[in-house]
Parts: C-alpha cells; structure tokens; sequence
C-alpha cells in the first residue's frame, strides 16, 4: 500500500506536463534577459495520481508567475521543470539523479505521497538536492535526520497530540477511541492522540482494525462494547468511511472526530450525514481568511483551481522563490547553507521557522466542521496573527 497523507487522499477545492518539460512563467509579456533559476517538481504526472500532481505543479506554476510578474529587466526570473514520478520509487529516484544533473535547478518541490518522499530521502541526501515538502504527512520523512528536507505540512504524530490538545480544551469526552488500520497512514497519528490525551487526563484509548479486506461490521462491533463517548477517526475518507456507517447501524450516538484523511470533497457527498457535528483537523488554514495574501490568493484564483494541494505547491515553491531573492542563490550547495542559517518564511499559508531535521518549530493545525455540505473554519490550534 502506498501511504496517502491528508493532501493526497482527497484534494478539497478552496472558496499534464512530461518528464523533463520546462515552464516559464510568461507573465511579463518577454523574455527574461539572463538564464532562469529552476526549480523542480517531482510528483506524478501519469496514472492514479495524475490528478493530485498536476494540482501541485499548478500551485508552482503559480509562484513562478508572481514571482515573474515583478522581476524587472534584471531581477530574479523562475522556471520550474517538472519530473514524473509516475507513483513509483524507482522513477522518483532516477528523477533526482536527472535533476542533480542540471546545474540550473537549486530546489525540488515533491513529492506527492508519503511512501516516496520518505523512500526518496537517501538519494536526495546524496546528491544533495534541497526538497520542500508540500504533501507528505508521515513522520518518518524528517525522523530520519537528513538535513536538507524542509516540509510544511504538520507530520502525523503531531496532528494527533495538537488533536488531543483540542479536545481537552472543551467538553472532555470520557472516553475516547483512536481508530485506525494496519496500513501506512492513521497509526502515527492515532499514537499521537492517546499519548498526548493521557497527559491531558483523558482516559483514552486506540483500536486498530485491518488494512486488506477490512470487515467494517465487526470492527465497529469490538469499538462499541468498550462505550466511547468520542470516536477519532485517524484515516483516509476512501479506507475508513465505511466504518462510520457501521458504527452509527451499530447504535452509536456520539460524536466524532477525524484527521486530515478526511478533509476532501468525498467527505462531505458520502458521509456528511453519518458523521454529523464532526471536528476535521487539516493542516491547511482559511486562506480567505487571511488579509496578509488576499491579492495573491486572488491572482492565483483567476489562473488556476485552487485546491489543498494547489496552495502547498504554491507555499513550497513560494518558498524556494523566497530562498533564492534573499541570499542571493545560484546553486543547490548554496540554498543548502541559506536554508541551514534559520529564518522565518512567508508563504500563502502563513509564516514557517524550521527545525534543524526540517518541521515547522510551531507546527499548527485548523479544524473544520460540515455546515450545509460545506467545510465550516472553527478554529486554529495556535492562534496566531496570519487569519484575522
């Protein structure tokens, strides 16, 4: 099983390129006077998941745009050159070779899945090529301590505990149940969230039920005879929604709660009613809520479809951008060092300060719930200055 983290699993709309091919923003009605700076993408452009990369190759191609828009005659001109991963570690690996072999490109913005990027990391490492994250959730992308992965997203385990946190900064539940299956994506989040409800004095629990051929009756069956309160879905909308269903046919009354799996349009048509007055937790703020970014959010609107894998593609890139105009950068060896010097970053989805293996320092997650088949904002787990 591929590991599908929170962006990847459903691509919620907010209020194909081939290996190699290059794009120049032509924003500026001409062409740039000197050589531009790349940045790669390497995400799938071919099969299952053709969908999910081309929103983050339009979220780069947006960057390049603004970034181009006001360049100059002398400034700073971005190109990014996408590479297709084709969802398989082998070509992803190659394609890191391909893009280290091009002196033009100091960054590369990928990749899609979790399993990838994770699996990727040592050849990224070796040819040391700097990458930022827009997608992957997993924890073991930055547990590994490689030091040139920067990701933006929060990682799974920290989604559970600021989950956790979440709860117990309201009505606690009595008892609440982390649920999630064998597969790649839900386990690191649902230890996240008993862990940290243990320190926030709720007696909480986690049930694990199978990946492959799940039977959704039984597991909800096992879930109700311990009597949770709360039940916290720690998944994706296509692997667990069933079992919603089925614990609501097997009499359970209480509320629920969901990790960013669940954050996606087949939520709201499949399980909106099911799911009732649930809490999802995204990493991804309420951009429209945000003055800082109202223009760019509106030009990158009038060009493309803005999607949650859109915006991230768009911040990653953005980043890069950021990292190239404030130091100066004309190769990877040199971002690597800009990059390892701190600093804060902004980006279409707030300000980012990272740690030495590369997470946000102050990770942050945004929790939503469904109001007339629609995603509703509520809060923040951190507030912070970013949405008004």
């Amino acid at each position: 099983m591929k590991r599908r983290d929170f962006l990847a699993a459903g691509g919620v709309a907010v209020a194909s390129a081939a290996t190699g091919a290059s794009a120049l923003a032509q924003f500026t009605g001409s062409q740039p006077l000197s050589q531009p700076t790349m940045i790669a993408v390497n995400v799938p452009l071919t099969g299952d998941l053709i969908l999910q990369g081309q929103q983050i190759v339009d979220g780069a191609n947006a960057a390049v745009d603004e970034a181009n828009r006001f360049a100059g005659p002398i400034g700073h001109y971005f190109a990014i050159r996408t590479f297709d991963d084709q969802g398989a570690l082998a070509v992803s690996m190659e394609n890191v070779q391909f893009a280290a072999d091009d002196p033009t490109i100091v960054a590369t913005v990928g990749n899609l899945t979790g399993s990838d990027t994770y699996a990727t990391m040592p050849t990224y490492s070796n040819a040391q090529m700097p990458v930022i994250v827009p997608a992957a959730t997993t924890d073991e992308v930055t547990a590994q301590g490689y030091r040139n992965v920067w990701r933006l997203p929060t990682k799974d385990s920290t989604e559970g505990r600021l989950f956790a946190r979440y709860l117990a900064g309201g009505k606690k539940p009595a008892l609440p149940i982390a649920v999630s299956q064998d597969g790649d994506y839900g386990f690191d989040v649902a230890q996240g969230f008993v862990n940290q409800a243990k320190l926030e004095t709720m007696n909480a629990e986690a049930y694990l039920f199978p990946y492959r051929n799940p039977d959704y009756a039984t597991a909800a069956k096992t879930i109700l005879t311990k009597k949770p309160d709360y039940i916290y879905l720690c998944g994706t909308t296509k692997d667990m929604g069933p079992l919603v269903a089925a614990l609501r046919v097997g009499g359970f009354n209480g509320a629920f709660g969901a990790s960013e799996g669940f954050f996606n349009d087949a939520t709201i048509t499949t399980y909106a009613d099911a799911l009732g007055k649930v809490t999802i937790s995204t990493s991804l703020p309420p951009v429209e809520l945000a003055p800082s970014v109202f223009q760019l959010l509106q030009d990158f609107r009038s060009r493309y479809r803005v999607t949650a894998l859109s915006i991230f593609g768009y911040a990653a890139t953005q980043l890069a951008i950021d990292v190239v105009k404030r130091y100066g950068v004309t190769s990877r060896g040199a971002f690597l060092s800009a990059m390892q010097t701190g600093g804060s970053y902004d980006t279409l989805i707030g300000s980012f300060t990272f740690t030495p293996t590369g997470d946000p320092v102050d990770p942050n997650l945004y929790f939503y719930t469904i109001v007339d088949k629609q995603f509703k904002y509520q809060k923040a787990a951190h507030p912070n200055g970013f949405i008004l």
